[in-house]
């Protein structure tokens, strides 16, 4: 069964389904709102909450799984509750506040809050699980009595002389702090401006009969202030000199009144709180008799009221004893103070919370069932450790995996073998079909590698095109067999609507017999008999040795000839253009390095820029691509053509303090102004060093600069990046834009992501757009600018020129 913790198959005496439904069904015909969030990834997204969240803050549960739990407080981020909050987040402990929040109208209400960590066995906190109660009533009410109170001790009754024809006469300052008026804006007029006028028939009787017979008498009831509210006075009548006006004195009592009903109201809620809340509670006295048991209690353990109360607690429940829950217990018993755990209780089947809480006449219990939360944390492991795509293990499983298996190598003498597979030409898939036909290539081969695999071979995709297989007790000669047999099973063609594509593969072997190797060092020498085994041709598998390390003696002739190769100008800069969604007009360019080697033909970045970005060369070869791309901007200005260019700077370039004034410095040179430059970073940059990574972009961003923020997406999609950094466009990749013409939630996801943007006034551009369904999907997103193969492919700057530029209005 489906839950909002994933599937319980994975626990152990797991309930019946109806039995899950069951619980499923009382979390969420709960009124407390609940909300758990995953603590294990990097802005702790919310990952469920219950249908009395849904109803109290307004919001989908689609709306926000997914998102942090802030956006619940808008830009209100300076309540001391947060604080708390977060020092709770960073040490792991529980948290009890009171915060106001924002329904998705716009509508502020305020929140009773208890936040608690999940901790693995491990000890690690996994998840934050919140517990909600609506109580904008007793704050606004609260706050309103504070105020009351203040008010009573620093005045003096309201004063009011008034004559025979109900003109106010005289009235004191109080006459301000009860009704708003001061006494020069009332005196003249009638004392009805002071009365509902439901009730005026009834003042003027009662005044009446005052100037009648002149004795004293009281009036009590609502009465009108300035601003149209009502405050309700408790008003005692004498006659004036000569019976010709009445003394009226005031006093406020709403204060009162107020204070009555809301202790009313408090003992009713204080009554059903318990009666009504989604998590179970018992009380024990000092000497473990049970004196309390809730209804959600006696549901999730099985046991009446009636059963329980008077009766001993580990008595009652004896499998207990000697369990967390038990000395969890009675260490907060024992030190007076909070203790909390979860554990597995046998004889229910089920996981629980407990969080203990001592007073001085016991301890008081909330627990909950997590067993789902449980079930999700499993499933949370295995999405972290596999490919979304394919279902195969990532590298860092596979990584973990070689580790397992080395030390059996170690222990057991049973020889392990690692495979790198590498897709020969796939890039090529990729560009004469685009990326959605190339993902379905990547699956089908994912699919045809598991039906190789059993318990001795276990695959994994650690990246775009490349696999491994993990290959237990098999000698180098069986694992190179196993090798071809991937090799065939790859061939063979796969139909991708309606076309036929076949793929060979080249195939690297690593092999160890004592297991006295790092994983990642395996995985090297695997791939690099993966090249060798390309450069034999393709379609062939080798087996690694040190007489053929040729890969990484070219890596490293490459290395040492990018420095030459910049002197001697090999390098040059391809060009793709961005188009305006609006008019679907060229707006910018964005520059795409090249190297056309003498001998190796024209490399792509991906042949040589992780050897550029390892070594100081790096900042060189950026400043040869600002000045040729400040150059070609200033060229294109000349001929009458404003657009933005795109340049994208490396990690390292990031981290050198003079970056800025290289910049500075190419655009003065070819008299370009600095915001027609758009410097384009990643997610992962920003993640390595922040305050390095900051530092640099303001003094980019001081000199004119445009900042943008390239693979929104691909990395840790932190949004505190936007706030924090000085970005002033969003980039958003590929992966999100393929799906929009098919996919309504991958559409939806999209336009979240540009609304947000928006809100903070950053230019978006769509990168990755192959298709007319995906320009069409984003015409209505807000998207300002669309980069991809559909409208334009790289392109030196002569074609640039002639395929985009010619023709077009300067």
């Amino acid at each position: 069964m489906s839950t909002p913790l994933g599937n319980n198959s994975y626990m152990p005496n797991a309930l019946s389904n109806k039995q899950t439904e069951f619980f499923q069904a009382i979390l969420d015909s709960s009124n407390s709102p609940i909300l758990i969030t995953d603590a294990l990834s990097g802005d702790h997204p919310i990952i469920f909450v219950n249908h009395a969240f849904e109803q109290v803050t307004q919001y989908t549960a689609a709306e926000v799984i997914g998102k942090n739990c802030r956006l619940l407080q808008r830009n209100d981020r300076d309540q001391p509750s947060r604080h708390l909050l977060a020092d709770a987040i960073r040490n792991g402990t529980s948290c009890e506040c009171v915060i106001r929040n924002y329904r998705r109208n716009g509508e502020p209400f305020y929140n009773q809050l208890f936040m608690f960590p999940v901790k693995s066995e491990q000890g690690i906190v996994t998840n934050y699980v919140g517990i909600q109660y609506d109580v904008t009533t007793a704050h606004t009410t609260h706050a309103a009595l504070q105020e009351m109170r203040v008010a009573i001790e620093h005045s003096i009754d309201v004063y009011l002389k008034v004559g025979p024809d109900a003109i106010v006469i005289e009235a004191n300052k109080a006459l301000q702090d009860v009704f708003g008026w001061t006494p020069q804006e009332l005196i003249g007029k009638s004392v009805f401006h002071l009365v509902p006028a439901e009730r005026v028939s009834e003042v003027q009787q009662d005044l009446a009969e005052q100037f009648a017979d002149s004795q004293p008498r009281s009036l009590n009831g609502r009465y009108l202030r300035k601003d149209g509210g009502t405050t309700l006075v408790e008003w005692t009548f004498s006659s004036g000199a000569g019976n010709q006006s009445l003394i009226c004195l005031g006093r406020d009592v709403t204060e009162k009144y107020q204070i009555a009903e809301e202790a009313r109201r408090a003992n009713e809620r204080n009554a059903a709180v318990l009666m009504t809340i989604t998590e179970g509670c018992f009380s024990v006295d000092r000497n473990w008799i049970i004196t309390y048991i809730n209804p959600q209690g006696e549901k999730w353990l099985r046991r009446s009221s009636h059963d329980l109360i008077g009766k001993h607690l580990w008595l009652e429940f004896p499998e207990a004893v000697d369990s967390a829950f038990f000395y969890t217990y009675h260490q907060a018993m024992e030190t007076k103070a909070f203790a909390n755990c979860d554990s597995f209780y046998e004889p229910l089947g089920r996981w629980f919370e407990a969080r203990a809480y001592p007073y001085p006449e016991g301890l008081t219990v909330f627990f909950m069932d997590i067993t789902q939360r449980k079930t999700a944390e499993a499933i949370l492991i295995h999405s972290a450790s596999h490919d979304q795509m394919t279902g195969l293990m990532n590298r860092t499983a596979c990584l973990d995996t070689i580790d397992r298996r080395l030390e059996e190598t170690r222990h057991r003498s049973t020889p392990l073998a690692i495979l790198f597979i590498d897709l020969d030409r796939f890039k090529e898939v990729n560009d004469a079909f685009g990326h959605r036909v190339g993902d379905q290539v990547l699956t089908e081969i994912s699919r045809r590698l598991i039906a190789q695999s059993d318990a001795n071979k276990i695959p994994a995709r650690i990246s775009g095109d490349e696999f491994i297989f993990i290959v237990s007790n098999s000698e180098p000669d069986k694992a190179k067999a196993f090798s071809h047999q991937l090799i065939d099973a790859i061939a063979a063609p796969i139909d991708v609507e309606g076309i036929d594509i076949a793929l060979g593969a080249s195939v690297g072997v690593a092999f160890t017999a004592d297991g006295n190797i790092a994983a990642d060092e395996l995985v090297n020498q695997a791939d690099t008999a993966m090249y060798w085994a390309k450069e034999s041709g393709r379609h062939a598998v080798c087996l690694f040795s040190p007489d053929i390390d040729h890969w990484g003696a070219q890596r490293l002739k490459l290395r040492h000839e990018i420095r030459p190769a910049i002197e001697q100008r090999q390098f040059v800069l391809h060009y793709q253009p961005q188009f305006r969604v609006a008019d679907n007009a060229v707006a910018g360019a964005e520059a795409l390095v090249r190297w056309q080697h003498p001998k190796l033909g024209l490399l792509n970045p991906i042949a040589f820029l992780e050897i550029a970005e390892a070594s100081p060369v790096i900042n060189e070869l950026g400043a040869w691509i600002c000045d040729e791309a400040c150059r070609q901007l200033a060229s294109w200005n000349r001929l009458g053509h404003t657009l933005i260019m795109s340049i994208n700077v490396s990690a390292r370039q990031l981290g050198n303090p003079a970056l800025h004034e290289m910049f500075a410095a190419c655009a003065r040179k070819h008299g370009v102004d600095p915001k027609f430059i758009k410097i384009e970073i990643t997610e992962s940059m920003l993640s390595q060093d922040v305050s390095i990574a900051e530092a640099g972009l303001n003094k980019l961003k001081e000199y004119g600069f445009r900042i943008a923020l390239d693979d929104f997406g691909t990395g840790y999609s932190n949004f505190t990046y936007l706030h924090r950094f000085p970005v002033t466009a969003l980039k958003i990749d590929r992966s999100f834009v393929q799906p929009i013409a098919q996919d309504a939630k991958a559409l939806a996801m999209l336009n979240g992501i540009i609304s947000l943007a928006k809100a903070i006034n950053l230019t978006v551009i769509c990168e990755g757009v192959e298709t007319e369904n995906q320009r069409e999907a984003l015409l209505g997103t807000g998207c300002d600018l669309i980069q991809g193969y559909l409208t334009g492919r790289p392109l030196v700057a002569e074609e640039f020129t002639q395929l985009h530029l010619t023709n077009v209005r300067k």
